[in-house]
């Protein structure tokens, strides 16, 4: 379920020619969740991977800097809203509807390698 949940996320985000939250997608790691079972909604915190931080220096370097701060709606079925830090990387997911996605985790993915 995860992978197919993040291939759905980087598809999303190419249609909103998104590339740099799609790259980002490929190399960020669970940090932490979240699940509210009131209000059915998980957050799961990101982190970068070790490639991605090299990416995102060369990239800064060679570019304007990516979107700081920003809040990006994705059209998932789940609900998905991405959100970038002030250097504008992929920081957290905010699950709309994270029953599936916080038992997924649950249950197959450790929160701490």
């Amino acid at each position: 379920m995860l992978p197919n949940f993040t291939a759905e996320l980087q598809l999303a985000c190419e249609r909103l020619g998104r590339a740099d939250l799609t790259a980002q997608l490929a190399t960020v790691e669970l940090d932490n969740n979240t699940y509210n079972a009131e209000t059915r909604v998980a957050h799961l915190r990101l982190r970068q991977g070790y490639e991605m931080k090299n990416d995102l220096a060369v990239q800064a370097a060679n570019s304007e800097p990516a979107p700081s701060n920003e809040s990006v709606v994705l059209r998932h079925r789940y609900g998905v809203k991405a959100e970038t830090d002030n250097v504008g990387r992929l920081h957290r997911l905010v699950v709309a509807h994270g029953t599936d996605i916080a038992e997924a985790l649950g249950r197959f993915s450790p929160l701490r390698q």
